[in-house]
């Protein structure tokens, strides 16, 4: 499961102190050492990098894609996949501000002061990150299959797909997601300190419990992992396939409007390729850590492996504004109009700005000559 290892590595992601970290008999000091380096690296560095970019991608993507102009040319279809599309991005970059500052945990601290935000942090954000990851996947899933029955059953597409019911679809997914990772909130209690301006963290007695581990797991490497990418694999093949057989067929039937089957065939090929980089990044996380849950190993090449894949699923969820820029050609001119709008009303009100205080300086510079001309003509008024 992505987010615990995300927020609970090694040892001390069961509540262990630090000297239970140094002194565990799973791991060797050379092991232990390895595992330290890539946690720095990986999670001290790359990861909250690879989440500003994320932050800042999805971000500028809610902008380009709710800009007017981009919603004046879209016909229903392609409006209902850019609702789903925006609320990817929202998605993406709310799990990427929940990820962000793991980066900064040390590890194999449990005591904290009760106004600490790492506290509260480590208590609640594996709730949050595995709410974020679940919507993504399933907002993910949800625009394969409208690109899937608007490439392969046209006519059904059109009695199916509205903008009331994707939005229906976008709000069931947020309350899937939410209700699926609910108890997670629960994950993690607190126990007083002989200073009372400090208090230690563990896991609570449910999630202590191995066999409601292994339960939670099974149910997120199924629900939340194998069903989504099993739908994902077979509308990829098939859009795939369609658009092989029909590219020629649909030029045909489509030269008066060939704006809108270039629009089609841009976001069937981005909607593939962010199914492509799902796999490449995604799947071969949850399939290593399915076969290390059956096998129940939780040892060394676990801890290694959780720590490189979900690297590799972070930039999955920081990506997507790359992949839009290089493939969709308006995309990027509307990214670029709106840089060059911004930078001109940034310059316009800097100008403004030295205009006003030019405007409340010539008052002062006239009174000044004034009183200097009157000196001059009227010395004797003066002395």
């Amino acid at each position: 499961m992505v987010n615990e290892t995300l927020v609970l590595t090694l040892n001390c992601s069961s509540g262990a102190n630090e000297e239970d970290f140094n002194t565990t008999s799973v791991f060797t000091e050379e092991q232990i050492r390895i595992v330290r380096t890539l946690h720095y690296y990986l999670y001290g560095i790359i990861i909250p990098v690879v989440c500003l970019f994320g932050i800042l991608g999805n971000i500028l993507n809610v902008v380009i894609f709710t800009r007017k102009k981009n919603k004046a040319k879209s016909n229903e279809v392609e409006y209902c996949t850019t609702i789903c599309l925006v609320s990817l991005a929202v998605s993406d970059m709310m799990f990427c501000i929940a990820t962000f500052p793991f980066g900064f945990q040390t590890v194999g601290q449990t005591i904290f002061h009760r106004k600490e935000f790492m506290l509260y942090y480590i208590m609640y954000s594996s709730a949050f990150i595995s709410i974020f990851i679940l919507s993504s996947t399933m907002l993910t899933v949800l625009t394969a299959l409208m690109r899937y029955l608007v490439v392969c059953h046209p006519f059904r597409s059109r009695q199916l797909i509205s903008v009331k019911a994707t939005s229906i679809c976008v709000v069931v997914v947020v309350l899937i997601s939410i209700a699926f990772n609910f108890v997670s909130f629960w994950q993690y209690v607190t126990d007083d300190c002989m200073d009372e301006d400090y208090t230690k963290i563990h896991l609570s007695s449910l999630f202590s419990n191995s066999s409601f581990k292994y339960t939670q797991k099974l149910l997120w490497a199924v629900f939340g992992n194998f069903v989504p990418l099993s739908i994902l694999l077979y509308c990829n093949l098939q859009l795939i396939r369609a658009l092989r057989q029909s590219r020629q067929l649909r030029l045909r039937h489509s030269r008066d409007d060939t704006s809108c089957l270039s629009a089609h065939r841009r976001i069937n090929i981005t909607l593939v390729t962010i199914i492509i980089f799902f796999f490449i990044l995604v799947a071969p996380s949850e399939i290593t850590k399915f076969i290390m849950l059956l096998n129940k190993d939780e040892g060394f090449s676990y801890v290694v492996v959780s720590l490189v894949t979900n690297t590799l699923q972070c930039i999955n969820f920081s990506v997507n504004f790359v992949l839009y820029y290089v493939i969709i050609a308006p995309f990027r001119l509307t990214l670029h109009e709106y840089l060059r709008s911004s930078i001109r009303t940034i310059c316009r009100m800097k100008k403004e700005s030295r205009s006003s205080d030019k405007v409340d300086k010539e008052p002062q510079t006239e009174m000044l000559l004034f009183r200097k001309e009157n000196h001059h003509r009227h010395p004797s008024s003066f002395s």
